[in-house]
């Protein structure tokens, strides 16, 4: 019984499709070797029925995993929208020059990626170039929120003077920095969903809140 339990899923749906086509095949030649119009019937009915039922667990795998990934998808979405605000917030702001002050910065979000990772949504072909990116932006993003737990944990446990806090600060904006670096990759996730999947009206929809890209695609 625990040999049978640690079967995998496609094993069954391999084996479902292997006796469903057996099945199929034996009514075909159930029907050729048939003798008497009226005897037909059956094997063609049967056949028929196979048909139906191969037809059947197809397409419901096939619509099972549209659902798996619309979702996967309507997640990112609001998963991005809420990343965007907290990147264009206040709490990324620069700090006052003339009366710095120690704050603690808002992390960014990564369950719907992680989902997204492991979920196997994306494993049809076509979403490798998505699969590539969401991997980079959860590297990304949990690099950063450690900085930021450095940051904030240099800056609390004792008191340092306002030069070494506007250096902090000024080392997370610099050009090129940690915070242009997420913040490339964010907009590169948006264009990707917007330009790859932005079809979908779901999609679409959750992008919305976001600006429109500066050339308008």
């Amino acid at each position: 019984m625990e040999r049978f339990r640690r079967l995998s899923r496609p094993f069954f749906a391999a084996t479902t499709f292997a006796c469903l086509l057996l099945a199929l095949a034996l009514s075909v030649w159930w029907l050729l070797t048939s003798r008497g119009p009226g005897s037909r019937f059956e094997p063609a009915t049967t056949g028929l029925a196979l048909v139906a039922a191969i037809t059947g667990v197809y397409a419901e795998r096939r619509a099972a995993a549209r659902e798996r990934r619309a979702q996967a998808l309507y997640a990112l979405a609001d998963e991005l929208v809420k990343n965007t605000e907290l990147l264009t917030g206040e709490g990324f702001a620069r700090l006052d020059p003339y009366a710095p002050k120690a704050r603690v910065y808002p992390r960014l979000v990564q369950s719907a990626t992680d989902a997204a990772l492991v979920s196997g949504a994306f494993s049809a072909p076509g979403h490798v170039e998505l699969i590539a990116l969401l991997h980079r932006w959860r590297d990304a993003v949990h690099d950063f929120n450690r900085r930021l737990d450095l940051a904030e944990l240099r800056t609390y446990v004792s008191q340092i003077p306002d030069e070494e806090l506007l250096a902090i600060d000024n080392s997370m904006h610099r050009p090129g920095g940690q915070l242009d670096g997420v913040r490339e990759l964010r907009a590169g996730v948006e264009s990707l969903l917007r330009e790859r999947y932005g079809g979908e009206p779901g999609v679409a929809a959750r992008l919305r809140p976001l600006a429109p890209p500066a050339d308008g695609a």
